[in-house]
């Protein structure tokens, strides 16, 4: 075959193309359609994409020789209307700005408890509110002394907790602990799931509500149930009330659960030189009108009442009168006036207007003996529980507590109370 053949071969159409027949090149997929419809695009705003922003405010407190800036952040999420949601509080920070000159404590070991160091920075935290409105609100006397009540009273508080705690700890078994820690979780599941199972919203609350994290909450149940259980076991087994407790008892205060009835005397007092008055009253007592009736006509007060007393055992001679007042009062019947009993330039009307008898309470009464028996536990509820902790201290306390009480309060004073 010569090449012209072979040529011709080669250059024949395989397949016919018609005569309608368009080419497509690559550039006719990159063109956009026009559509006369609305478009499907959806457009997110940006906001939903950002990042959260931190928001931090200050505030400054004058104390002592500086000022303690305390500054609380803030993370804020923007929604895609625009609004702003904060979803997380951080803990606050304070900064501590001494003046040129001034004074600041700065830290300060005052004593040990159970080989725990007492510092009055940490000791100085919990009260530090209470402080300053006192300082605020007093003058430097008034508040100086206010100030040494509430360390005094704090401190006492603050050493019986560190010792019970510690106590307690000590006594707890490894079963104990396995059953404290699954105690403590099933609280944190029951404090999340109150506010709908999210942590971070039960977080928050709990840094609204006491402003303490959940770390910090769960401590602290944890620390109350130990004192309780270790207070039940060492204290309660000593406040048993007998019968014979409850016997005595009754018998100290039968005074106040048989009580002597209540009499209630009236009188009227006319002077002799106001005989109008005079005859006004004696026709109204011949006409038969009742005490209180003519008292009010004669102008007494409290419409004659006079006097209320106890009726002894002997009744009414036996009332604290003068004699010729108790014999009036004894020859007239209850609620009826007394002859005219005449004492200096005056005339007088007495009545025993009420005799009130208060039915007596015997021991046997199911709710006074409740009374009698919580009473005397919770007596001795308090004692037990002041001699155990007194045991305490005198093994775990290092140091004088007047002593430490005194460092604290002189810490306090130099601190929120300087002098100008």
């Amino acid at each position: 075959m010569t090449i012209a053949a072979i040529t011709a071969a080669g250059c024949r159409k395989l397949v016919d193309r018609p005569d309608t027949a368009i080419e497509v090149g690559t550039s006719q997929f990159n063109s956009k359609a026009a559509s006369a419809g609305p478009s499907d695009t959806v457009q997110v705003p940006p906001s939903v994409f950002a990042s959260p922003t931190v928001r931090s405010t200050s505030e400054v407190e004058k104390e002592g020789g500086g000022e303690k800036v305390t500054t609380q952040e803030s993370v804020v999420e923007k929604g895609p209307d625009g609004t702003e949601k904060t979803v997380a509080t951080l803990a606050p920070t304070e900064d501590i700005r001494i003046r040129p000159g001034g004074r600041w404590t700065v830290d300060s070991l005052v004593g040990q408890i159970n080989g725990r160091p007492v510092y009055a920075s940490k000791f100085m935290q919990s009260i530090e509110d209470r402080i300053l409105r006192i300082v605020a609100e007093n003058p430097r006397a008034a508040a100086q002394r206010m100030i040494g009540q509430l360390v005094a009273e704090r401190f006492e508080q603050y050493i019986n907790n560190e010792l019970i705690i510690a106590e307690a700890e000590g006594m707890l078994t490894t079963e104990m602990r396995e059953g404290l820690f699954a105690w403590l979780q099933s609280v944190q599941e029951q404090t999340v799931s109150g506010y709908g199972g999210n942590r971070t919203e039960a977080t928050q609350s709990l840094q609204d509500q006491f402003g303490m994290t959940m770390d910090q909450y769960l401590q602290e149940r944890r620390d109350e149930a130990l004192a309780q259980n270790l207070l039940s076991r060492r204290v309660k087994p000593r406040t048993i009330v007998s019968w014979r407790d409850v016997e005595r008892q009754y018998s100290i205060l039968e005074k106040e659960f048989d009580p002597s009835p209540i009499v209630t005397i009236g009188r009227i007092r006319v002077a002799e030189s106001e005989t109008a008055m005079l005859a006004d009253v004696r026709a109204r007592f011949a006409r038969g009108e009742s005490f209180i009736d003519v008292a009010k006509v004669a102008g007494m007060e409290r419409d004659g009442l006079w006097r209320q007393d106890k009726l002894p055992p002997s009744g009414i001679a036996g009332l604290d009168l003068a004699e010729d007042i108790r014999k009036a009062l004894a020859a007239a019947a209850q609620g009826k006036p007394t002859t005219e009993v005449k004492r200096g330039a005056s005339v007088y009307w007495f009545c025993v207007l009420a005799e009130e008898i208060i039915e007596a309470r015997p021991i046997f009464d199911p709710a006074l003996q409740r009374r009698i028996r919580g009473g005397l536990q919770e007596q001795r509820a308090r004692y037990e529980q002041y001699r155990y902790l007194a045991s305490l201290r005198d093994r775990w306390v290092t140091g004088d507590i007047d002593q430490m009480t005194r460092r604290l309060t002189d810490i306090a004073i130099a601190r929120y109370l300087p002098r100008d």
